[in-house]
């Protein structure tokens, strides 16, 4: 079987397993197309851990998960009909534009994204994904014993073993789908679902300027708008992320995700299919690398902070119980590979900082270190003050998140590399010249992410007034008070 061929059938296999929930959580969204595969990946890191907990083949309980997963959704459709895949709302002068400008718009991102994926035609393997991330999957296909054994070795020098296992899972589950045990197989499959990623977050800033259209805007503008952005928003985000994006490194994926969840999460209207993407690219995000973790847990909270709003706090139980119920889940996920690999001791477990005397030039060699490659905030933060002074009331108006969510997102997955960097004990020069490239990548796309938004909302505010459209009463700002009411195309579907 040529490489090609195993990598389509593993991205086949994990799109099988993760399509159902996501079908039934999301709705027919395009989005749903690209989330398929990463909720895929996630059973494979939750299989990952299952089997190195409980015991039993890594494919037994992908298979035996991905069945749990679809028997609760069928279960769930016979009891609630109303809640199939076959729901959909329409609302009035917002069909046939919107369905065209879905198609176009994921059409025209998923061909930039396969564009972007052009460095597969050179077959190389990166360093770390050579050495950890292709060749963890070989462990976690042998017995549980052996798989014990290979993450505990003190003789083995691989100081990460114990980071999280989505991408080591994902490929361990394309090679025994396939019978290609090769790192090539590997890095391709990573790359597959770096793509899904990108296409992902592309989208939401479609969904963005989708939502604007017709509330108090002329409806193709945004959408136009948010078309284009995304396109922009690929081929920038290629950029960054290259080499890395088709070498098998895990730190594309991560950031990918984590923005996708700040878009859809903390910048689209608050709504149930918004809210299940976002816990989709959470959990990818958190299971793939241990930046990611914490830039996870954090975007997690402040959604569920958004969520709740600083009224709901005041308010009724069912306002809060919900999202609080959520982010609880995703944190009891998250946790449970940590949480395993201090059990068992596992290689990279325990903390690797100390209480160092030189924190300030530690600080300084940080900071110096990491500056040319966020030349981004240099066009993001005037932006964002000026966006705020003239199109914070027309932002709130056509549903879009306070901007602040999505800086504070940005700040906090900046500050969880930065302390990693300033409190550890390895040396800081060598270290920040050979990784600053991958471990800047999350602030920087968060960065781009933030720029596009705003270019959209200034093209509606271009737009002038759809005099079709009914006058829409102000929202508060920065917590989101009573959801806006669902277009018809985000109740359900490709439609929509």
């Amino acid at each position: 079987m040529t490489t090609f061929l195993a990598t389509t059938a593993a991205i086949c296999a994990l799109a099988a397993a993760g399509a159902i929930p996501v079908l039934a959580t999301v709705g027919l969204r395009w989005h749903a197309v690209t989330l398929a595969p990463l909720a895929g990946a996630v059973i494979a890191a939750l299989a990952a851990t299952a089997s190195l907990t409980f015991g039993g083949p890594l494919l037994s309980w992908f298979v035996g998960l991905a069945a749990l997963g679809a028997a609760a959704v069928f279960g769930l459709w016979v009891v609630r009909p109303d809640l199939g895949p076959r729901r959909v709302e329409r609302a009035a002068g917002r069909g046939a534009l919107h369905r065209v400008v879905g198609i176009v718009g994921f059409l025209v991102v998923v061909g930039t994204c396969a564009w972007s994926l052009r460095g597969l035609r050179t077959p190389t393997v990166g360093f770390d994904a050579r050495a950890l991330w292709v060749m963890r999957p070989g462990w976690f296909l042998q017995s549980h014993a052996q798989l014990l054994i290979d993450m505990k070795v003190r003789g083995l020098v691989l100081g990460q073993s114990a980071y999280p296992p989505l991408v080591s899972a994902s490929a361990a589950v394309a090679w025994k789908v396939t019978g290609v045990h090769t790192a090539r197989l590997g890095v391709t499959t990573v790359a597959m679902l770096n793509a899904c990623a990108l296409a992902t977050a592309a989208l939401a800033l479609i969904e963005c300027g989708r939502g604007m259209a017709g509330r108090v805007v002329r409806s193709w503008v945004p959408m136009a708008a948010g078309v284009v952005g995304a396109v922009l928003l690929v081929v920038v985000a290629a950029g960054v992320t290259e080499p890395f994006l088709t070498n098998g490194y895990a730190d594309p994926l991560w950031s990918l995700a984590a923005v996708g969840a700040v878009a859809f999460g903390l910048q689209l209207r608050d709504d149930p299919s918004a809210r299940a993407a976002t816990v989709v690219l959470v959990l990818v995000a958190g299971t793939t690398k241990d930046e990611g973790f914490v830039t996870a847990v954090a975007v997690a909270v402040l959604v569920a902070a958004r969520a709740v709003g600083w009224t709901g706090l005041r308010g009724e139980r069912t306002r809060w119980l919900a999202p609080v119920v959520v982010v609880a889940g995703e944190l009891a996920v998250l946790a449970w590979w940590p949480l395993m690999m201090r059990v068992i001791g596992a290689r990279g477990a325990s903390s690797t900082f100390t209480a160092t005397t030189d924190l300030a030039h530690r600080t300084d060699a940080t900071v110096h270190g990491m500056s040319p490659y966020l030349h981004v905030l240099v066009l993001a933060v005037p932006l964002a003050v000026i966006g705020g002074l003239v199109l914070s009331r027309l932002r709130r108006r056509v549903g879009v998140g306070n901007d602040l969510w999505a800086w504070a997102a940005l700040v906090v997955g900046l500050t969880a590399v930065s302390a990693v960097l300033v409190a550890s004990k390895s040396p800081i020069g060598p270290w920040i010249l050979t990784t600053v490239h991958r471990i800047t990548e999350f602030p920087i796309l968060q960065g781009w992410w933030i720029v596009g938004v705003w270019g959209v909302v200034a093209a509606a505010g271009l737009a002038g007034p759809d005099d079709t459209s009914p006058p829409a009463s102000p929202v508060a700002d920065l917590a989101v008070t009573e959801p806006l009411p669902a277009p018809a195309a985000d109740a359900v579907g490709v439609a929509g």
